[in-house]
């Protein structure tokens, strides 16, 4: 794995990235904290929950309206120093399912959720965030926040105006050829990649300065009326350098993995992040929501 951050850093005078103070967004559909806390690195959750936890029993499903830091605090709130909440943390994960970067709630499709994305202070920060040195990891749902800050990186399926219009991958267990040298020498030439639920986002193709860490061939149905079709080489996880920080985006859950898959491809693809790292005592008090 080349050190994109490291080597964009050094040029401007920084010698090293290193993620100690971690914030990861909760969403219905994926759970990156759990491989976070298998590598004993701390984290501040922020509930970001649409509806609820899907990945948990039924009867412990966290709710949206949890108590605790929220995901709209996260990217608008202050703390008491009148600094964003956000601007404490050197990496925030956003995780697939996180409430505001939709078009609707998905059990009522009466009811919007876009609160975020059509909020450009808060979605603003959030770009800023990563330009500013942040690093930033988001997962298939989630896609808006990407598509929003740099439409460039990458190419999704659908009209990029219409939010969810890439949603249109099909559950399967996917061979996945490894592009990353790094990569291949930790996990091999091929790997395995689950995709747990329908209505995936699908990345067709990237721009010229993203790298693609994982592809492979997919299958996805272009509109409910429609038979599915398969698309060679699609994009799965993509890593682009964002001004002095990083993105990574996965079109698949971290949480569907296999706990070497998962661990594996935090600590080769992450720049910065180290097993038994991390600071949990960050500075989150928050005036905002």
């Amino acid at each position: 794995m080349m050190p994109l951050v490291l080597l964009g850093c050094v040029e401007q005078g920084f010698s090293e990235v290193r993620l100690d103070s971690i914030a990861v967004v909760l969403g219905d559909f994926d759970n990156v904290g759990d491989s976070l806390v298998a590598l004993d690195i701390a984290t501040q959750e922020y509930n970001g929950f649409i509806v609820q936890a899907t990945y948990e029993p039924d009867e412990e499903r966290t709710q949206w309206d949890s108590p605790g830091p929220t995901v709209e605090g996260l990217f608008t709130g202050t703390d008491e120093k009148g600094q964003l909440q956000v601007s404490a943390f050197n990496a925030v994960f956003v995780n697939s399912g996180t409430r505001g970067l939709g078009a609707f709630r998905y059990n009522n499709q009466l009811e919007p959720d876009d609160d975020l994305l059509l909020d450009t202070e808060a979605m603003d920060h959030a770009c800023n965030f990563a330009t500013g040195g942040g690093t930033l990891v988001v997962s298939d749902w989630a896609y808006d926040l990407v598509e929003y800050c740099w439409p460039d990186a990458m190419e999704l399926f659908g009209d990029d105006l219409v939010p969810d219009a890439a949603q249109t991958g099909m559950p399967d267990d996917v061979l996945v050829d490894v592009k990353d040298a790094d990569l291949v020498e930790a996990l091999g030439a091929t790997i395995n990649i689950a995709y747990d639920y329908t209505a995936w986002s699908v990345i067709e193709s990237v721009g010229a300065e993203t790298e693609v860490l994982l592809s492979g061939t997919i299958d996805y149905q272009p509109s409910a009326d429609q038979l599915p079709e398969s698309l060679p080489d699609a994009p799965l996880m993509v890593r682009f350098i964002a001004g002095r920080g990083q993105v990574i985006y996965t079109t698949f859950h971290w949480s569907a993995q296999t706990p070497q898959v998962s661990q594996t491809l935090l600590l080769e693809a992450v720049e910065g992040l180290t097993e038994g790292s991390g600071d949990s005592d960050a500075d989150t008090e928050a005036s905002g929501a």
